[in-house]
């Protein structure tokens, strides 16, 4: 869209971004980071191709060369060095004329003269220099005795008679610069493959323009900062998946991430209960955002603290609830209980969630996306949904539907004309400031409560988000392993004094 309400409820017209040099820098430093590869290939490949392109069709050229001596023949012999220059001046000419090849050929035995002649006189001296090149060194070197032989009889119509006399030969030559010639093709080719690799970097960097800190989100997003997610590299496995997961049933999850994840429900908890809402709706601006991830953290969290929670997997394309909880099983989805297909009781799964961080009362389940289908994702905006959403307020404390994205498809939009509020997920530098500008301005239009954004994996230097500051697995380690072994306060172990009526990282209450 090309307008946007600021702070003040006005409509603007969105003014031209002025470029950040630091930004500009960062995205330089992460493009640098992530496409490493691509110039290393690049270079390779264009090296190689280079080198194999001249190496296959270089064809050596040997030069056999002498310096001689011009002596002019007159009564009696003396140096003239004059007559050296004036061999020189003239050869262009001599050449030119054909004289000189048509006498060396005949002399050679040969219909035409091989290769080509150069001459070149020393300044102030009578010693000239004659050069023959051709393709056979053996060749070369004949032809070269044969002009040093026959240029005199042919320059004596302009010069008068002249004698030459070898001083110095290269004899049968050598191509000396083949080496040369191939190693520099692969250098060329390498420089080459930098220039690609540095022009694909600057047009990642100018394309990539995302946001990168709160900082640039607050002065440009009408809407409340609900904070930030930490960053959680994971360790991809072949066995043990689940235990390597961003989920907060994973007992290995970092101490930042909870404790994100704890500060970010107490914030949205404390909106919806003060405007008594029952349904929150979860989305993005593009996918990848995490906003599944979240969605599913969030109920989790929730339930953990005593309430009745319903998690609904919206996103029909691209159903995503049932691997973010790990559910190996097939269960019937949302679409299948809007069509009718299946009663809502079969579709409804329970999530068992550990009783030692989970209050009594808390209780979490789900209905699953079920099979991708498209035509099922009609049925989003549709009567039925809505009917479906009043059902289930009356059964649950809270209601959590994860959505498709609001920027690229109408679902959570249509959707949000049903549901109470609404949390918007950005990613760090990974969504465009106008993709964020127009999935807000799309879902608000429904008329829903926007509650806020929350930063999704913050890795900034300047505004590490929560968890005190703490950056991927923060100052404790690889998934808490600084805690050492299982102890009183549960999976993570003893993890420093904990004061009486302080709360744990699971938000009990530590009585003793």
């Amino acid at each position: 869209m090309g307008d946007y309400r600021d702070k003040s409820g006005s409509e603007r017209v969105d003014a031209p971004e002025k470029i950040d040099l630091t930004n500009v820098m960062l995205d330089v430093y992460h493009g640098v980071k992530r496409l490493w590869w691509l110039f290393i290939g690049l270079i390779i490949i264009c090296a190689v191709q280079s080198y194999f392109s001249v190496s296959t069709s270089y064809q050596s050229k040997y030069v056999a060369s002498a310096t001689v001596s011009v002596t002019s023949v007159g009564g009696m012999d003396y140096v003239d060095a004059q007559s050296a220059q004036q061999m020189a001046e003239v050869f262009p000419y001599i050449l030119t004329s054909g004289v000189l090849k048509d006498v060396v050929a005949e002399d050679m035995g040969l219909d035409s003269m091989p290769g080509s002649i150069d001459v070149k006189a020393d300044d102030g001296t009578n010693l000239l220099t004659i050069s023959v090149s051709g393709n056979d060194p053996q060749m070369a070197y004949k032809t070269l005795k044969s002009v040093i032989k026959n240029y005199p009889k042919v320059a004596e119509f302009v010069l008068g008679e002249t004698k030459l006399t070898i001083l110095d030969e290269t004899g049968i030559p050598t191509d000396t610069k083949r080496v040369e010639v191939i190693r520099g093709s692969y250098k060329r080719g390498a420089l080459k493959g930098a220039i690609i690799g540095c022009v694909i970097l600057l047009l990642y960097v100018l394309s990539r323009r995302t946001v990168k800190s709160r900082k640039d989100l607050k002065k440009n997003i009408n809407l409340q900062d609900l904070g930030s997610i930490p960053y959680v590299r994971t360790k991809k496995r072949k066995k043990e998946t689940f235990y390597n997961s961003v989920s907060l049933l994973n007992e290995r999850i970092s101490m930042s991430y909870l404790e994100a994840i704890r500060k970010l429900r107490i914030r949205i908890m404390k909106d919806v209960e003060k405007k008594e809402y029952q349904t929150l709706l979860v989305t993005s601006s593009i996918p990848g955002e995490g906003k599944t991830t979240l969605s599913a953290n969030l109920a989790i969290s929730i339930a953990q603290q005593g309430k009745k929670v319903l998690l609904v997997d919206c996103d029909l394309r691209n159903p995503s609830i049932a691997g973010v909880m790990n559910e190996q099983e097939p269960h019937p989805g949302l679409g299948s209980v809007l069509k009718k297909e299946v009663p809502l009781s079969e579709a409804i799964t329970n999530v068992k969630l550990p009783k030692e961080r989970t209050n009594e009362n808390g209780s979490l389940h789900v209905i699953f996306g079920g099979a991708p289908d498209g035509e099922n994702s009609l049925l989003i905006g549709s009567g039925r949904m809505r009917a479906l959403i009043e059902a289930l307020k009356s059964k649950y404390d809270i209601i959590i539907l994860d959505t498709a994205p609001s920027e690229l498809l109408a679902d959570a939009p249509l959707l949000g004309k049903y549901v109470d509020a609404a949390l918007y997920v950005i990613r760090y530098d990974y969504t465009k400031l106008r993709e964020i500008r127009e999935g807000v301005e799309s879902l608000a239009l429904s008329g829903i409560d926007m509650l806020g954004y929350v930063f999704n994996g913050d890795n900034s230097s300047g505004g590490q988000g929560y968890g005190y500051g703490y950056r991927r697995y923060g100052n404790y380690g690889s998934y808490g392993s600084h805690y050492g072994s299982y102890g009183k306060y549960g999976a993570y172990g003893h993890y420093g004094k904990m004061e009486k009526g302080s709360t744990d990282k699971f938000g009990r209450v530590i009585k003793d």
